[in-house]
């Protein structure tokens, strides 16, 4: 096989490789697995819009990830502001309207 012919099936898997890691970013059972390609070579021109959809598709996903951290950050904030529990014989309220 060719050097270019080597170079573009090396692009092509890790391009599916990153592809799948972004569909399952999502996934809270998703464990990603891959490592960053090494001596690929040159991205071949015409796999350059592929790219840059994944790269977009990561840069989405990211996002996602952070815009979900800020909300159970948000949480966590809230649930620190529950009293802790006192003796039985004391009534405890939470206003959950206000």
């Amino acid at each position: 096989m060719a050097r270019s012919d080597e170079t573009r099936a090396a692009w092509l898997d890790a391009l599916a490789e990153m592809e799948a890691l972004v569909d399952g970013a999502g996934d809270a059972s998703f464990v990603p697995t891959a490592s960053t390609p090494r001596d690929l070579g040159p991205l071949p021109d015409d796999l350059v819009p592929r790219a840059r959809a994944v790269e977009a598709a990561q840069k989405g996903a990211f996002q996602r990830i952070k815009d979900a951290q800020r909300g159970v950050l948000a949480h966590l904030a809230a649930l620190k502001t529950v009293p802790s529990p006192r003796a039985a014989e004391r009534s405890v309220y939470l206003d959950v309207t206000g």
